[in-house]
Protein backbone atom coordinates (compact mmCIF):
# COMPACT_ATOMS: atom_id res chain seq x y z
CA UNK A 1 0.00 0.00 0.00
CA UNK A 2 1.04 3.55 -0.72
CA UNK A 3 -0.81 6.26 0.89
CA UNK A 4 0.60 10.19 0.78
CA UNK A 5 -1.08 12.63 2.85
CA UNK A 6 -1.10 15.99 2.46
CA UNK A 7 1.58 18.06 4.29
CA UNK A 8 0.23 19.37 7.53
CA UNK A 9 0.70 23.19 8.42
CA UNK A 10 3.07 23.54 11.17
CA UNK A 11 1.41 25.16 14.60
CA UNK A 12 -0.25 28.16 14.12
CA UNK A 13 -0.71 30.84 16.89
CA UNK A 14 -3.36 33.33 15.83
CA UNK A 15 -1.83 36.64 15.85
CA UNK A 16 -3.52 39.63 17.95
CA UNK A 17 -2.82 42.62 15.61
CA UNK A 18 -6.31 43.13 14.08
CA UNK A 19 -9.58 42.30 16.00
CA UNK A 20 -13.39 42.48 15.73
CA UNK A 21 -14.57 44.72 18.27
CA UNK A 22 -18.30 43.24 19.00
CA UNK A 23 -21.28 45.14 20.51
CA UNK A 24 -24.80 44.08 21.74
CA UNK A 25 -27.23 46.49 19.73
CA UNK A 26 -30.83 47.57 20.08
CA UNK A 27 -32.66 48.59 17.01
CA UNK A 28 -36.12 48.05 15.76
CA UNK A 29 -35.87 48.51 12.08
CA UNK A 30 -32.97 49.35 9.52
CA UNK A 31 -32.65 49.71 5.53
CA UNK A 32 -31.04 47.18 4.24
CA UNK A 33 -29.05 49.05 2.61
CA UNK A 34 -27.69 51.01 5.65
CA UNK A 35 -23.77 51.13 5.46
CA UNK A 36 -23.09 54.59 4.68
CA UNK A 37 -25.63 55.71 7.51
CA UNK A 38 -23.97 53.59 9.89
CA UNK A 39 -20.51 54.51 8.60
CA UNK A 40 -21.57 58.16 8.87
CA UNK A 41 -22.82 57.92 12.72
CA UNK A 42 -20.04 56.04 13.42
CA UNK A 43 -17.81 58.26 12.39
CA UNK A 44 -19.37 61.11 14.50
CA UNK A 45 -17.98 58.72 17.83
CA UNK A 46 -15.23 57.32 16.46
CA UNK A 47 -13.08 59.64 13.60
CA UNK A 48 -10.15 57.83 13.43
CA UNK A 49 -11.45 55.09 11.69
CA UNK A 50 -10.58 56.25 8.64
CA UNK A 51 -6.86 57.28 9.55
CA UNK A 52 -6.44 53.04 11.05
CA UNK A 53 -8.70 51.76 7.87
CA UNK A 54 -10.61 49.64 9.95
CA UNK A 55 -13.94 48.15 8.56
CA UNK A 56 -17.52 48.35 9.94
CA UNK A 57 -19.04 44.62 8.89
CA UNK A 58 -22.58 45.58 7.83
CA UNK A 59 -25.48 44.95 10.56
CA UNK A 60 -27.00 41.60 8.70
CA UNK A 61 -29.59 39.56 9.32
CA UNK A 62 -30.25 35.55 8.83
CA UNK A 63 -33.28 34.18 7.25
CA UNK A 64 -34.26 30.87 9.86
CA UNK A 65 -33.03 31.75 12.58
CA UNK A 66 -35.49 33.75 14.70
CA UNK A 67 -34.31 37.41 12.72
CA UNK A 68 -36.45 39.01 9.84
CA UNK A 69 -35.95 41.14 6.76
CA UNK A 70 -38.08 41.57 4.11
CA UNK A 71 -36.84 42.15 0.66
CA UNK A 72 -39.37 44.07 -0.96
CA UNK A 73 -39.79 46.78 1.55
CA UNK A 74 -35.80 46.93 1.89
CA UNK A 75 -35.56 47.12 5.25
CA UNK A 76 -34.09 44.69 8.70
CA UNK A 77 -36.11 43.94 11.45
CA UNK A 78 -33.08 43.19 13.66
CA UNK A 79 -33.58 40.70 16.79
CA UNK A 80 -31.99 40.64 20.52
CA UNK A 81 -28.78 38.66 18.56
CA UNK A 82 -28.18 41.50 16.42
CA UNK A 83 -24.55 42.45 16.71
CA UNK A 84 -22.58 45.86 15.80
CA UNK A 85 -18.39 44.23 14.80
CA UNK A 86 -15.57 46.89 13.82
CA UNK A 87 -12.16 45.77 13.02
CA UNK A 88 -9.73 47.02 13.86
CA UNK A 89 -5.90 47.33 15.03
CA UNK A 90 -5.60 45.94 18.72
CA UNK A 91 -4.24 49.28 20.17
CA UNK A 92 -7.64 50.64 19.33
CA UNK A 93 -9.77 48.37 20.76
CA UNK A 94 -10.04 50.12 24.14
CA UNK A 95 -11.10 53.46 22.40
CA UNK A 96 -14.15 51.70 20.89
CA UNK A 97 -15.25 50.90 24.42
CA UNK A 98 -16.64 55.03 24.31
CA UNK A 99 -19.60 53.51 22.27
CA UNK A 100 -21.24 51.46 24.93
CA UNK A 101 -24.55 53.31 26.25
CA UNK A 102 -24.51 55.76 22.88
CA UNK A 103 -27.33 55.59 20.52
CA UNK A 104 -26.13 55.97 16.83
CA UNK A 105 -28.16 58.23 14.66
CA UNK A 106 -28.73 57.34 11.12
CA UNK A 107 -31.60 59.73 10.55
CA UNK A 108 -34.53 58.37 10.45
CA UNK A 109 -33.31 55.12 12.31
CA UNK A 110 -31.78 54.62 15.64
CA UNK A 111 -28.86 51.88 17.21
CA UNK A 112 -28.51 51.26 20.73
CA UNK A 113 -25.06 50.14 21.72
CA UNK A 114 -26.16 48.21 24.96
CA UNK A 115 -22.92 46.06 25.66
CA UNK A 116 -19.60 45.16 24.25
CA UNK A 117 -18.49 41.35 23.85
CA UNK A 118 -14.94 40.54 24.33
CA UNK A 119 -12.82 41.26 21.27
CA UNK A 120 -12.98 38.26 18.45
CA UNK A 121 -9.44 37.21 16.93
CA UNK A 122 -9.55 36.78 13.12
CA UNK A 123 -9.97 33.12 12.22
CA UNK A 124 -7.60 30.53 10.85
CA UNK A 125 -10.34 28.45 8.87
CA UNK A 126 -9.37 28.11 5.43
CA UNK A 127 -12.43 29.33 3.82
CA UNK A 128 -13.66 33.10 4.12
CA UNK A 129 -16.83 35.02 2.63
CA UNK A 130 -17.02 38.56 1.81
CA UNK A 131 -20.68 39.81 1.27
CA UNK A 132 -19.18 43.20 -0.90
CA UNK A 133 -15.99 43.40 -2.83
CA UNK A 134 -16.19 46.62 -4.67
CA UNK A 135 -16.05 46.20 -8.50
CA UNK A 136 -16.65 48.29 -11.63
CA UNK A 137 -20.59 46.97 -12.29
CA UNK A 138 -19.51 46.38 -16.22
CA UNK A 139 -17.21 43.69 -15.04
CA UNK A 140 -18.26 40.09 -16.05
CA UNK A 141 -17.84 37.36 -13.31
CA UNK A 142 -14.98 35.79 -15.18
CA UNK A 143 -13.26 39.57 -14.93
CA UNK A 144 -14.19 40.24 -11.17
CA UNK A 145 -12.73 36.69 -10.69
CA UNK A 146 -9.34 37.12 -12.49
CA UNK A 147 -9.60 41.13 -10.62
CA UNK A 148 -10.14 39.67 -7.01
CA UNK A 149 -7.24 36.85 -7.80
CA UNK A 150 -4.62 39.28 -8.80
CA UNK A 151 -5.67 41.52 -5.91
CA UNK A 152 -4.99 38.03 -3.56
CA UNK A 153 -1.90 38.09 -5.35
CA UNK A 154 -0.92 40.85 -4.53
CA UNK A 155 -1.70 40.32 -0.67
CA UNK A 156 1.07 37.42 -1.37
CA UNK A 157 -1.91 35.15 -1.52
CA UNK A 158 -2.50 32.37 -4.50
CA UNK A 159 -6.43 31.22 -3.86
CA UNK A 160 -7.18 27.62 -5.18
CA UNK A 161 -10.85 28.13 -4.98
CA UNK A 162 -12.79 31.28 -5.83
CA UNK A 163 -16.63 31.89 -6.22
CA UNK A 164 -18.34 34.76 -6.86
CA UNK A 165 -21.95 35.53 -5.60
CA UNK A 166 -24.64 38.20 -6.10
CA UNK A 167 -24.36 41.61 -7.00
CA UNK A 168 -25.80 44.22 -4.77
CA UNK A 169 -25.30 48.58 -4.29
CA UNK A 170 -24.47 50.60 -1.89
CA UNK A 171 -25.66 54.03 -2.42
CA UNK A 172 -24.10 57.13 -0.83
CA UNK A 173 -24.18 60.94 -1.58
CA UNK A 174 -21.30 60.66 -3.83
CA UNK A 175 -23.06 57.81 -5.90
CA UNK A 176 -23.74 54.40 -6.24
CA UNK A 177 -20.95 51.48 -5.10
CA UNK A 178 -21.62 48.31 -7.26
CA UNK A 179 -20.71 45.08 -5.17
CA UNK A 180 -20.59 41.36 -5.69
CA UNK A 181 -20.12 38.99 -3.33
CA UNK A 182 -16.58 36.80 -3.01
CA UNK A 183 -16.28 33.37 -1.72
CA UNK A 184 -11.94 32.31 -1.08
CA UNK A 185 -11.40 29.01 -0.09
CA UNK A 186 -8.51 26.76 0.76
CA UNK A 187 -6.30 29.18 1.99
CA UNK A 188 -3.42 28.55 4.45
CA UNK A 189 -3.77 29.98 7.95
CA UNK A 190 -1.25 32.65 7.47
CA UNK A 191 -3.48 33.72 3.99
CA UNK A 192 -7.00 33.56 6.12
CA UNK A 193 -5.48 35.87 8.73
CA UNK A 194 -3.57 38.31 5.85
CA UNK A 195 -6.69 38.71 3.77
CA UNK A 196 -8.80 39.30 6.96
CA UNK A 197 -6.69 41.96 8.27
CA UNK A 198 -5.98 43.41 5.25
CA UNK A 199 -9.35 42.77 2.66
CA UNK A 200 -9.21 44.01 -0.98
CA UNK A 201 -10.93 46.62 -3.02
CA UNK A 202 -11.71 50.06 -1.46
CA UNK A 203 -14.46 51.23 0.58
CA UNK A 204 -13.49 49.53 4.32
CA UNK A 205 -15.53 51.57 6.22
CA UNK A 206 -18.86 50.80 4.10
CA UNK A 207 -18.26 47.57 4.74
CA UNK A 208 -16.50 46.26 1.46
CA UNK A 209 -13.63 43.98 1.11
CA UNK A 210 -14.27 42.24 4.56
CA UNK A 211 -13.79 38.61 4.98
CA UNK A 212 -15.02 36.28 7.27
CA UNK A 213 -14.96 33.06 7.71
CA UNK A 214 -17.32 29.81 6.43
CA UNK A 215 -16.51 26.53 7.23
CA UNK A 216 -16.28 25.41 3.63
CA UNK A 217 -17.10 26.53 0.18
CA UNK A 218 -19.07 23.34 -0.48
CA UNK A 219 -21.37 24.10 2.36
CA UNK A 220 -22.98 27.19 1.37
CA UNK A 221 -23.46 29.30 -1.93
CA UNK A 222 -21.32 32.51 -2.40
CA UNK A 223 -25.12 35.00 -1.47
Amino acid sequence: MFWQEDPKEQHFTLPEDVQDAVFNIHCKILPIDHAYLLCKALLEHLPWLDDVKAGIHDISVADGNGWQQDHESGFYYPSKRSKLSIRVPKERLADTQLLIGKTLDLGEYQIQIVKAHAPKLLSDLNALFAKHVACDEKLSEEDFLKNSYNQLQALGITPKKMMAGLERSIKTPDGTIHTRALMVANLKKIESVTLQEKGIGNHRLLGCGLFIPQKGIDDITAT
